[in-house]
């Protein structure tokens, strides 16, 4: 039996900030591990690595706000953003 997880269930937060008792299940979605950050000090419950981002979104997206691509996830409706070849700006 699987249960469906709402967006309303889902809460976004960086690996770098501190865990507290009201995360609840903590998920890292991201091939890298941060860097500085020991797997204690994060206290995840599960590594997602498989399902993060591609190489090839992760260089396109390029952590910068300026370029409007943030959050691709979202204003996507959570489908991988267009690679280089396809971008329309």
């Amino acid at each position: 039996m699987s249960k469906t997880i709402s967006a309303e269930d889902v809460r976004l937060k960086r690996a770098y900030e501190p865990a507290s008792a009201a995360d609840g299940r903590r998920v890292l979605v991201d091939r890298l591990w941060p860097r500085g950050v020991t797997k204690a000090k994060v206290a995840l419950d599960q590594w997602m690595k498989d399902i993060a981002p591609s190489p090839e979104l992760r260089k396109w997206f390029g952590h910068d706000p300026a370029l409007g691509r943030f959050p691709w996830p979202l204003r996507r409706g959570g489908a991988a953003a267009p690679g280089p070849a396809h971008r329309t700006t």
